[in-house]
């Protein structure tokens, strides 16, 4: 698993910069690269208030210094602290230098239980990191079959692309030869189609990384 500390070593910008290049394998596979605003609030009239004006009243307490503490603990697997963050009213979706949410790093090392817990607190599935990646983009780099198919249960959209070099879900799993993972995002509608800046397809990220049974799989349909 990796620690906050070892992304902290590897390249120094606040918290954790992660950049994922799905053309290399797995090994060569690099890690590179707030809070929600609360609207203001008008106290004059505090004999009654509407629920979401108390929502919008509780979130502006939060405390900003604690938005770290739940991105890592998110990205270690730390569910108990996680909850504990959430309880003290940590915004869900705080992000780090990168633009990236605890979500993102929960998803990245497979976390589920983590990751439902973050969803059931609001997290958003489709928000976007400095590259435009989502949650999904990161759990595809992975072994995480069940994650992924978690946050496609969620509404996480099986054809997103980053910002960059337009890499989809599909074509991180087909790079890093993860097949039970390619399965679940073509059953849940993801085009293997598609291609990058660079004119390549999932398929062709497979072979050239040596995962033949998912070349093949992809080339069948």
């Amino acid at each position: 698993m990796l620690s906050l500390g070892s992304f902290a070593r590897l390249i120094p910008i606040i918290l954790i910069p992660v950049f994922i290049s799905c053309k290399g394998k797995t090994e060569n596979t690099k890690k590179e690269e707030a809070s929600a605003e609360v609207p203001a609030q008008d106290f004059v009239e505090s004999a009654v208030k509407s629920e979401e004006t108390a929502s919008q009243s509780h979130e502006s307490k939060t405390d900003p210094a604690k938005e770290p503490a739940l991105l890592e603990a998110a990205l270690n697997g730390e569910a108990g602290m996680v909850d504990k963050l959430l309880e003290e009213g940590v915004n869900v979706n705080a992000v780090d230098a990168g633009e990236r949410t605890a979500l993102m790093y929960a998803s990245f090392n497979g976390h589920n239980k983590i990751v439902a817990k973050l969803l059931d607190s609001g997290a958003e599935v489709g928000m976007r990191d400095a590259m435009g990646r989502t949650a999904l983009l990161f759990a595809s780099t992975g072994p995480f079959s069940e994650t992924v198919k978690l946050l496609l249960e969620n509404n996480a959209d099986p054809n997103i692309r980053d910002a960059d070099e337009h890499f989809t879900p599909i074509m991180h799993a087909a790079a890093e030869g993860q097949l039970e993972v390619v399965k679940i995002l073509l059953k849940y509608g993801a085009d293997h189609s598609l291609k990058d800046v660079d004119g390549e397809d999932a398929e062709l990220f497979a072979r050239n990384n040596g995962h033949i049974e998912v070349a093949d799989l992809l080339k069948a349909r």
